[in-house]
C-alpha cells in the first residue's frame, strides 16, 4: 500500500502514468526532479552519505550547507552544537532552527521552488563577505565528459563562489546521480578534498575510481 501511495502521488505531480503492473515515468532527465519527488527517492543512499558527512562538520567551526536532499537528510542529523552555518536552502535553515547552539545565516535570493535553492544576484552578493571553514556541496549529476553538474547557471555560480572561499570542501553525491549530465558544470574532482558517496571507495565505477586515483581527493 505504501508503494500504491508514492505512486499515486508522483503521478498527481505528474512525474509519471500509472499503468498495468507497474508505472511508466515521465520526468525530462535533463532537468533535475520536483524536490518532493526526490525526499521519496533515495532515502537509504541519503543517510549513508550524512553519516559520513558528519564527522567532518564536528571539527569545523563556519560552514556551508548546500541545498538539496542530501543536504536535508544531513541537517536532520546535525546534533545541538556551537557552529555557525550559512545555507542556500531555506528548508535546512528551518530544520537548524530547533538548536539553540547553531547559529544560522540564510542566503537571500530568488528560491527554485523544485528543489528549495536560494539563488541570484542577491545570494552572490551575500557570500562575498562571509568566511567558510568547510563548504559541503550537492550535485546533480556527475560524468567524466563534464565533471559536476547542475540543473541552472544561478546555482552553479553560486556553487563555483563557495568552493573559491572554502578551506575544506566536500562534494555529496549518491551513486545514481554518476553518469548524468545536467546544463550547467560548476567543478571537477580536482576541485574538492572529499567526496561521500554511498558506495565504498573499491565499489566505485572503473572510470571514476581512475579518475580519482592521483589526486589528494579522499573519497568516503
Amino acid at each position: 500500500m505504501t508503494i500504491h501511495r508514492d505512486l499515486k502521488h508522483l503521478e498527481g505531480q505528474g512525474f509519471l502514468v500509472k499503468i498495468r503492473g507497474g508505472a511508466r515515468c515521465v520526468v525530462d532527465h535533463s532537468s533535475e526532479p520536483a524536490f518532493a519527488v526526490r525526499e521519496i527517492l533515495g532515502q537509504p543512499a541519503k543517510r549513508v552519505i550524512a553519516e559520513k558527512a558528519l564527522p567532518l562538520l564536528l571539527s569545523s567551526g563556519s560552514v556551508f550547507i548546500d541545498a538539496g536532499t542530501t543536504m536535508m537528510s544531513f541537517a536532520r542529523q546535525i546534533p545541538d552544537m556551537p557552529v555557525n552555518v550559512l545555507t542556500t536552502g531555506p528548508n535546512i535553515a528551518l530544520e537548524l532552527a530547533r538548536h539553540p547552539m547553531v547559529t544560522i545565516s540564510l542566503c537571500g535570493g530568488v528560491l527554485n521552488k523544485s528543489n528549495l535553492t536560494l539563488s541570484g544576484n542577491s545570494a552572490m552578493d551575500s557570500l562575498q563577505g562571509i568566511n567558510i571553514d568547510t563548504a559541503f556541496i550537492a550535485a546533480a549529476g556527475y560524468s567524466s565528459q563534464t565533471g559536476f553538474t547542475c540543473g541552472m547557471e544561478s546555482e552553479a555560480r553560486i556553487k563555483k563562489l563557495i568552493i573559491e572561499k572554502a578551506r575544506t570542501r566536500i562534494i555529496m553525491i549518491d551513486s545514481s546521480k554518476f553518469e548524468r549530465i545536467l546544463p550547467y558544470t560548476f567543478a571537477n574532482l580536482h576541485n574538492f578534498d572529499y567526496m561521500l558517496t554511498d558506495l565504498d571507495p573499491q565499489e566505485l565505477p572503473d572510470i571514476l575510481a581512475n579518475a580519482v586515483k592521483d589526486l589528494s581527493l579522499r573519497v568516503l
